[in-house]
Order: structure tokens, then C-alpha cells, then sequence
């Protein structure tokens, strides 16, 4: 009984030891083309494109946006945030390959939360259908979740059990995945090999440890009204004005109904 404890101890002071600081060298690139309706009321979708690199030991997808963002704040640019630095999605997501793990981080102004999640969560029904996609034989697979049905085309010439977001779980990379009403629709739009590799590094201390719904609740109290949240002295503002700016805020999340998780 003792010998079994200590190594509950050893395995589990290991998992904490892991998750200081993860390094990775990205082996290959991938790039999603997502359509989506944040407004259901949309006839037309936005788009932006996300990508998703995978190494030996995880995986780490994130807006190309914001990807470009925090390439200009490691140059040291400090001026204006260009067009194509601007982007719906500020979170990341980080998956163990060898485990059942991801981290999900999101930024919300200067602070940076995370929260980890069972990636298992996909219960996929395999499909005969074959197509093509880019030159890539892809097979059909089914499944339901966060309130959505998905239709998603897998490759198993590329043997990577990935996708975008955090689709995983099919014998092979998903190219292609979309949600029968199609309001959210990942489409593929390239692969590459990565040469040099490219290092990431994440470490945890720097980040504030949360849950789902504590994470969604800070969110929303900062999309209500970010000049309180962020708490500025340097910004200052007369009542008036805050006040026009909390009623915009909030006619831009009425419009915000249709996230892709809805559960």
C-alpha cells in the first residue's frame, strides 16, 4: 500500500513537474480556411484563417492572426495593430499527442488563462464515403458535440490523429470538418513540412490557472465593459462616454449568439 501511494506521489508530482514548461519543435504546418456565423442572423459567414502545428509530443492550433500578433510583440513593435493582426479567436489550444490531455489558453487583455480538458470527448462514427481533397483521399466520419452535428473528412495518408480546434480522435488528419447547418466550417488549405523546425515554448507560471465557467465569466465581464476590467489610470473617460461605450458592448454581444460550442 505504501509502495503504491509513493508512486502516486512520484507520477503525480511528474504531471505537475511536465506542466512548468512545455517545449516543443514543431515538425509541420497546417492551415484551415474557417467560415463561421458568430451571428446567426448572417447570410454571409466571416472567415479567418487558423493554423495548426504538430510536433512529436503536441500539438498547438491557433488564429494565423494572432499567430502574426505575437510574431510583431517579439520583434519589439510597439506601434498599431495592423489589419491582418486582427482576429475573432483569442485563445490557443494545446494537445498531448501521447495522452488525454489539452490545455485550452485564452487571453483577455493582458492576462493570460488556462484550463485543462479531457481531449477524448469524440465519439466518431467511420463512414465508407471516400472523396478527394488537394490530392488527398479523405474518408467520411460522423459525430456530435457541444450541440452540433459534424460532418468531417479524415486522411489516413498522413497518419496523425489531429484536426483543427479540438477535433482529434480519427485515424488520421482531419482536412476538412463542418457542422450540418454549416455555420462552422473548417476547410483545408495547406500542409507543409517545417524546415527549420520551429521551437514553442509555454510556461505555465506565467499563466493564471482557471475553469471553463470561470473563464467564461471573466470573458463576458470583460466584453461588457473592458475600461473597468483593465483598470487603467492612464485611461480616462468621462461617465457619459462609458456609458455610450457599455451600450455598444452590449449591442455587439447581442449579435455574438452563435459560438461553436452551444453546450
Amino acid at each position: 500500500m505504501k509502495l503504491k501511494l509513493l508512486f502516486i506521489l512520484i507520477f503525480f508530482s511528474f504531471r505537475i513537474s511536465a506542466q512548468g514548461t512545455i517545449k516543443e519543435k514543431f515538425d509541420y504546418e497546417v492551415i484551415y480556411k474557417l467560415s463561421f456565423k458568430l451571428d446567426s442572423t448572417l447570410v454571409n459567414p466571416e472567415s479567418e484563417y487558423m493554423m495548426l502545428y504538430m510536433g512529436k509530443d503536441y500539438s498547438y492550433y491557433i488564429s494565423r492572426a494572432q499567430n502574426f500578433e505575437d510574431e510583431i510583440k517579439v520583434k519589439g513593435n510597439s506601434g498599431s495593430t495592423p489589419q491582418n493582426a486582427l482576429t475573432n479567436f483569442h485563445y490557443q489550444i494545446l494537445k498531448e499527442i501521447k495522452s488525454d490531455r489539452l490545455f485550452y489558453v485564452h487571453q483577455i487583455a493582458s492576462d493570460r488563462f488556462y484550463f485543462g480538458q479531457d481531449k477524448n470527448i469524440f465519439n466518431w462514427q467511420i463512414e465508407t464515403e471516400t472523396k478527394e481533397i488537394k490530392g488527398y483521399k479523405v474518408q467520411k466520419a460522423i459525430t456530435n458535440f457541444a450541440g452540433r452535428d459534424y460532418v468531417a473528412w479524415f486522411t489516413p495518408d498522413v497518419p496523425i490523429s489531429d484536426g483543427p480546434y479540438k477535433f482529434n480522435g480519427l485515424p488520421g488528419l482531419i482536412l476538412e470538418i463542418s457542422d450540418v447547418e454549416n455555420e462552422w466550417n473548417f476547410e483545408f488549405f495547406g500542409l507543409k513540412k517545417l524546415s527549420p523546425k520551429q521551437d514553442f515554448k509555454l510556461k505555465f507560471n506565467q499563466l493564471i490557472k482557471t475553469s471553463l465557467a470561470e473563464l467564461k465569466a471573466t470573458n463576458l465581464r470583460y466584453r461588457k465593459d473592458p475600461f473597468t476590467y483593465i483598470n487603467n489610470p492612464n485611461i480616462t473617460i468621462s461617465p457619459e462616454v462609458h456609458q455610450k461605450y457599455i451600450e455598444s458592448f452590449a449591442e455587439m454581444l447581442e449579435k455574438e449568439n452563435n459560438p461553436i460550442e452551444l453546450e
